[in-house]
Parts: structure tokens; sequence; C-alpha cells
């Protein structure tokens, strides 16, 4: 298994409100140019790139049952972070996601989640606000990090949200994750490039941690890396791919939610979520491998929620 925080090889462990063993400076550098896919950037290139300022229409419930992460697909923001820990943390406890919604009630008709919703509560823990509650002396955490409560409307929901279908609670979560800001990832009208440990943290007010894998011992690497990409049906795991190879059909730079894997270290497949497609994608391990670059997980207990229809 990847090292606990008391036994980290120096400098692999890069996370807020624990010291890295190394000076920041002795981590390869991450861009902090924004990525989007070649779609995008076409777009760009051609100015023909602009909101859709058309609001979702039809039916508008938060969810079906529960928040699932088919239920997410980018559109125009570049925030492949956020969508990747929230398909993440959907895909192994979607409990998680439901408890920061409030002003739904699955007993009251006029409330349910699955009926339409015009406007609801999403609660977010603000990342400066965490790091100071987890810097701060043991005998003064009381209570847990404080969280703050942003209203979300379905009419300011715009083309840009993201979306697979008329399940709203992931452009929900987008809008209040704008609102709340606090993090570099966002901006004022969306977002740039970020890590998903962060939107993690955003969600359930609880730690997330980010490796850089360049910094792991080679020859133990591929092992390690697999036994923690097991673990993906158990806790929310992430990886951004770097490079691209023959047979890989991934975007570079790119954050993906990790689902589970099959078989065995030698011959595995990883399967992945991608919020630029909504789909689930295969990768042999042994191909995947080489080009994860950054990872995230998230430990700690599963809430109670069941998966699936009550």
């Amino acid at each position: 298994m990847f090292y606990s925080i008391a036994t980290l090889i120096p400098g692999i462990f890069v996370g807020v409100g624990v010291t890295p063993a190394v000076s920041v400076s002795a981590f390869p550098v991450r861009s902090t140019s924004t990525f989007a896919p070649p779609q995008i950037e076409a777009a760009k290139e051609t100015e023909t790139f602009a909101p859709v300022l058309k609001q979702k229409r039809g039916t508008h419930p938060l969810w079906e049952f529960q928040p699932k992460w088919q239920d997410i697909k980018a559109d125009q923001f570049e925030d492949d972070w956020l969508l990747a820990g929230a398909a993440a943390l959907a895909h192994v406890d979607p409990q998680k996601i439901q408890d920061i919604f409030s002003d739904v009630d699955n007993t009251n008709k006029a409330k349910r989640a699955d009926a339409d919703v015009d406007d609801t509560m999403v609660k977010l823990w603000n990342i400066e606000e965490w790091e100071k509650w987890n810097n701060s002396p043991a005998e003064s955490k009381t209570g847990g990090p404080p969280s703050d409560k942003k209203k979300v409307k379905y009419s300011d929901i715009t083309g840009e949200y993201s979306g697979a279908n008329q399940n709203w609670w992931i452009a929900a979560l987008e809008n209040a994750f704008i609102q709340e800001s606090g993090y570099e990832g966002i901006t004022s009208s969306g977002f740039t490039s970020g890590d998903p440990h962060m939107a993690l943290k955003m969600m359930t007010g609880e730690e997330a941690l980010l490796f850089d894998t360049t910094e792991m011992p080679e020859n133990t690497y591929k092992a390690e890396m697999w036994r923690e990409l097991e673990k993906a049906e158990r806790q929310p795991i992430c990886i951004m791919t770097g490079g691209k190879a023959d047979g890989i059909s991934l975007w570079n730079k790119w954050w993906y939610a990790v689902l589970r894997v099959e078989g065995e270290e030698s011959d595995g497949q990883v399967y992945l979520f991608d919020s630029w497609t909504g789909q689930e994608v295969s990768v042999k391990f042994q191909d995947l491998q080489e080009h994860i670059y950054w990872y995230v997980h998230q430990e700690g207990p599963r809430s109670d929620a069941k998966v699936g229809p009550p």
C-alpha cells in the first residue's frame, strides 16, 4: 500500500496542512496553464468559444435515487479536477454528496430530489478555512472544520455548466464552488487548472492527499500503484495522465476518476471515468502505469448509504 503520512518517502506527498519533507521547489513543477481537449482549444483559436447562455430545459431533478458518476459530462468549464473528484466520490459514497444538499427531502413529495428542484442549498468547506482549522492545535479542533452553505437556483444554470442528463446536482455543485471560491482553481466566473484533492476536501471537509508519482521508488512503483488502484471501489481515487503513447487514447494533463480494476497487475485492465466524453474507458494497466503523473486519494470511513434505489 502507499505510505502513511508518518512513513512517506521524502518528496512523494504534496498536501495542504502537512509540511513536505523536502522544499516545495524540489518537486517537479506542475503546469499552471489551463488545458482542455482539442475541441475546446480549436474553438478558442478560431474565436468561436463562448458560453452558451441558455438555460437547460425540461425536467430538472437533482438526481434519481442518488447522485451517480453517469450524471456527469463536461461542457465548457475547464474543471476536470472537480468533475473527477465528484465522480470518484459519487462512485464509492454517493451519500456524502447527498448530505451536502439541503432543502431536499425524499420523504416529502414537494421537496423530493428526484422531482423538479428549482433551488437548493449546497454545503461546502472553504479551503482557506479548512487549512486554518487543520493547522490549529489539537485541543482547539472541536466540531470539525467550518463549512458554509450556498444557495443555488436552477435558473442560474446556463449552458456552460456540466451535466450528462437532466439531473443537475453536478451543475449545482459547480455553481456553489464558484460562489465559495477560496482556491486558485476557481475563478469569479468559472474554473482553471486544479487538483481533485481540493475538490474532495471542499465536498467532505475531510483530508485528501495528492501524490507526485515521479518521486516514487522506480523498483516498487508498478506494484504499489496497482494495489492503490485496486481500492477504487472503496475510496475516491483520481489520476492525472501526462504524455501519450500508442494505444492509450487518453487526454494529456487530464484528471480521471478511477472506477475499478480487473485482473492482475501483469495483465490487468483499469476502468476510468472520462468527464469530457461522459463515458467509462478501459486501459491496460501496463500501458497506463507509466503515464500516471499525479494521483489523489481520500481515506476515511464511508457513510452508511445504500447504493441503488431505496
